[in-house]
């Protein structure tokens, strides 16, 4: 079943990742080199409010509903009950920079005024919907329809954008005007992406939630099984974004979005391999011992021969495919995503490796080691992209990883009892395993 699953997700992925190279050409052109970087900020500011705000019971979810620990009903209700008081809770912090006008540290300059908050906050809305009700989907396997609304969404997203496209291409539009609509159209991407996940949640999960949970028990397992891996998602967030903001703080806007392009195209690259690993998660965490690790080898070696052919393939072709499709005011960005390739492809196999110590519940290993990347990274990105801008930043974002990669690799070949060194080159048996799978369709 995790073998049907896993090639069905990532033969999914395919149309998903075009449309959405797509999307991020069409997005970046009406954008320009003034306004994609400031986009990008804007973009990681959701995020960081998504991941502040969530305390990652995404995860927490998966883990609880696939593990029948608790019941899915009592997991529902919990989950409304954190979405409503940290919705609550980030509205009352806008507010509050807003009162005080600190705004610019969190938007960049001429682009602070309420309504941009007021979109920053329903960004966060829809996202965090989004991710709780796709959790529920991830938890019961039904990865079915989780590929179908990604493809759906991707389909949805790339319409829009390169509709958008056309119909300004004969405007002569400021770059606040550019932005706007472009920001407007993200923002409708993802309201229909939520009635998208709210209509099949009614359809085939019809998940009635239980507030009648008991907080000195239910609620305080869940939340302290979310708050390791929230920690641990919060420290890996910065090791993936925090080099834009100290982009934005040493360099122009030109440079932030000459390297925020460079790093959201390495992000659809590692987009496959959590995709992948979303499909792990509830598999392996009801499985023995040994059963997990067989499979989470098999799979870890199979999934780093594939990365490392897309990888390579984006590394040939970036020199010329960038300035092609997103314009020759962005040949700048292929050197630091040339830079950043090798990073991207360690930080692929380290989503994997990550799974495997979540499904046994020792989450404070990713932590660590997350942590040690991220001293590497603020120490590298202070030093270097004030003395060599934006390749300095790549630079030393590839060297966070491989880090990174490097003690998740030790944790991960402890935790397994050092049945293989090898996770990363497929054997005579998963290449049978592949040919079998294909053959049998």
């Amino acid at each position: 079943m995790l073998g049907k699953n896993l090639i069905s997700t990532v033969l999914t992925q395919i149309p998903v990742f075009i449309l959405g190279v797509v999307a991020g050409v069409f997005s970046t052109r009406i954008l320009g080199e003034d306004a994609k970087g400031v986009f990008s900020l804007f973009q990681a500011d959701t995020q960081l409010f998504v991941l502040v705000f969530s305390l990652g019971i995404q995860t927490g979810i998966v883990y609880f509903v696939s593990s029948k620990k608790i019941a899915e009903n009592i997991v529902a209700g919990l989950s409304i009950y954190i979405f409503v008081i940290c919705s609550s809770l980030l509205l009352g912090l806008l507010f509050f920079i807003q009162f005080f006008e600190i705004t610019d540290s969190i938007l960049s300059e001429g682009y602070t005024s309420n309504l941009y908050l007021i979109i920053l906050f329903l960004l966060f809305i829809f996202s965090f919907l989004n991710s709780i009700v796709s959790s529920f989907f991830q938890a019961h396997s039904k990865f079915k329809i989780v590929n179908l609304i990604s493809i759906v969404n991707s389909i949805i997203n790339s319409g829009l954008f390169v509709a958008l496209f056309f119909i300004l291409q004969s405007k002569n539009l400021s770059t606040v005007e550019r932005f706007n609509y472009v920001l407007y159209s993200t923002l409708l991407s993802l309201l229909i992406n939520s009635t998208l996940w709210l209509y099949f949640q009614k359809k085939e999960l019809n998940i009635k939630p239980d507030f009648n949970f008991k907080i000195s028990s239910q609620l305080k397992i869940f939340v302290s099984y979310n708050l390791l891996i929230y920690a641990g998602m919060f420290v890996n967030f910065f090791n993936y974004r925090l080099d834009l903001w100290i982009i934005n703080h040493y360099l122009d806007d030109k440079n932030l979005s000459y390297y925020s392009l460079a790093a959201n195209i390495n992000q659809i690259i590692l987009f496959l391999s959590v995709t992948i690993a979303s499909v792990m998660l509830p598999n392996l965490s009801g499985k023995s011992p040994e059963e997990r690790t067989k499979t989470f080898v098999q799979v870890s070696r199979i999934c780093f021969s594939f990365f490392m052919l897309i990888t390579f393939f984006a590394f040939v072709v970036s020199s010329f495919i960038i300035p092609f499709m997103y314009g020759k005011e962005f040949t700048n960005t292929v050197i630091p995503f040339k830079i950043l390739l090798p990073g991207i492809l360690f930080s692929c196999i380290t989503q994997l490796f990550s799974i495997l110590i979540v499904s046994i519940n020792k989450n404070i290993l990713n932590i660590i080691a997350c942590s040690i990347g991220l001293i590497f990274t603020v120490i590298l990105d202070l030093i270097l992209i004030p003395e060599i801008g934006i390749n300095g930043a790549a630079i030393a974002t590839t060297i966070s990883y491989f880090v990174i990669f490097l003690i998740t690799y030790i944790f991960t070949i402890n935790q397994t009892n050092r049945v293989t060194l090898n996770f990363f080159i497929p054997n005579k048996k998963d290449i049978k395993f592949i040919q079998q799978f294909l053959k049998n369709g």
